[in-house]
């Protein structure tokens, strides 16, 4: 595999320059700890050993999981690591809309800008979710049918919030939404009228469609898009500048690219593997689908081809930095210098697994082999992942482009979960033996 690392950020000066810190004046009395770009030197030191866990799953198809990654360590607020690997683009299509090598492939940067696919779910939806919870403007006994008239009187009217947020709706798992009549940009119609998979609170089942929904909550109790919601409420107080919904295209230069198109989502569709389709009698004929190797458009197709690409499931943009200062406020208990998303209270309630242990409130409590302190955080299918330890003090955060080949890549994350496995555990490891 090729083990090429590009454009590191392993200087303290190179940090401060990708890294723009909240103004000293946030650090008033009670205020909370934001992310800073600098460390103990001995700190750094230990923490660059998890570059060998990150090359050895870089590479170019076949060989390797993906071509380029953004590695992301941050210990007590401090970053400890912050390292670029491998390539952000190396591939184009021909005329005859084969998959080529481009003339040069572009190196990866530590600034770059990644579909988090299904990050979204945590780092838009569930965030968006956290604040008006704490705010009294929502509750997590409301009942779908109360927030959203279409679902009133349907199957789906006494779902909860909580069910929603752990997966236990009884919803189905994904539905090629675009294939179906509704409103453009709007597929909650859609969801309406499609019955349900499984018994309310029946069972755990992983569901795109109900974090769509829930994206149509928050736009519903605060009466605007989702996108300008949390861009105004969360991102611009944390300073995530390079956060959100359907990017420019003046920063199309920074953007990791993913898949040809939608490809593996149209195979879903036609075949009706893993998820069977649920109402095939209403499928109308569809030939929109994206060819291209996309950057800047998110690569699941739901989202794009059905939500314009806002939605709550998915199509969310961001670099490891600004995923870091979300984790840092999760951290720190909901608060972030002198802004406060959410309570203590609120944001420990939605670490909590009220029905299984490997699911909180929108968040995964996640099982690493050797690692016994609590996890939290959310993979997406581009290929990105994040986790916080609050017993630590830690975020780990892990992009990458794994998607980007010229073959079909693997359905689901098991993939990169050695990789990911290493990481995390090196680095919970590494923060376990500063703290002693």
């Amino acid at each position: 595999m090729k083990k090429r690392v590009s454009r590191a950020f392993s200087s303290a000066a190179a940090i401060v320059a990708a890294l723009t810190l909240t103004p000293l004046s946030a650090w008033a009395d009670g205020a909370c700890p934001v992310l800073k770009a600098s460390a103990p030197a001995a700190e750094v030191a230990a923490f660059s050993r998890l570059d060998a866990d990150v090359e050895a799953g870089l590479g170019h198809a076949p060989a390797g999981l993906y071509p380029g990654a953004v590695l992301l360590v941050a210990h007590h607020g401090r970053i400890v690591r912050l390292q670029a690997f491998g390539d952000a683009s190396y591939l184009t299509v021909d005329p005859d809309g084969k998959a080529i090598p481009a003339r040069a492939p572009r190196a990866m940067a530590a600034d770059e800008i990644f579909d988090l696919a299904s990050m979204t779910k945590v780092v838009a939806t569930t965030a968006a979710l956290m604040h008006l919870v704490d705010q009294g403007r929502l509750h997590l006994t409301d009942k779908l049918g109360d927030l959203l008239p279409a679902f009133a009187g349907t199957d789906k009217a006494d779902i909860t919030l909580q069910q929603l947020l752990t997966h236990r709706a009884g919803l189905w798992e994904w539905q090629p939404t675009w294939l179906f009549q509704h409103p453009a940009g709007n597929a909650l119609p859609f969801l309406a009228r499609l019955p349900r998979r499984y018994g309310i609170g029946e069972r755990w089942s992983y569901s795109d469609l109900g974090f769509m929904i829930l994206g149509g909550i928050v736009a519903k109790t605060v009466n605007e898009p989702l996108n300008a919601y949390v861009t105004r409420e969360i991102y611009k107080p944390l300073e995530m500048t390079d956060t959100g919904y359907l990017p420019s295209p003046t920063l199309r230069s920074r953007i990791a690219a993913t898949s040809q198109g939608d490809a593996y989502q149209q195979r879903m569709a036609q075949t009706g593997k893993p998820y069977p389709l649920a109402m095939p009698e209403d499928i109308q004929n569809f030939s929109g689908y994206r060819t291209n190797f996309l950057s800047g458009e998110t690569n699941d197709a739901n989202s794009w081809l059905s939500w314009n690409g806002v939605a709550g499931h998915a199509g969310l943009f961001s670099t490891a930095t600004d995923v870091a200062r979300y984790a840092q406020t999760l951290l720190n208990g909901g608060c972030y210098g002198s802004w406060r998303l959410a309570s203590a209270e609120t944001v420990s309630r939605f670490e909590q697994s009220p029905y299984d242990q490997k699911q909180a409130l929108g968040f995964r409590r996640l099982s690493i082999p050797g690692v016994s302190t609590p996890l939290f955080g959310h993979p997406g299918f581009t290929g990105g992942n994040f986790a916080i330890a609050p017993d630590l003090d830690l975020t780990v955060i892990l992009l990458t482009n794994r998607l980007h080949r010229p073959d079909e890549p693997g359905a689901s994350y098991p993939v990169l979960t050695p990789v990911w496995n290493h990481v995390v555990a090196d680095a919970v490891s590494l923060a376990s033996n500063a703290k002693n």
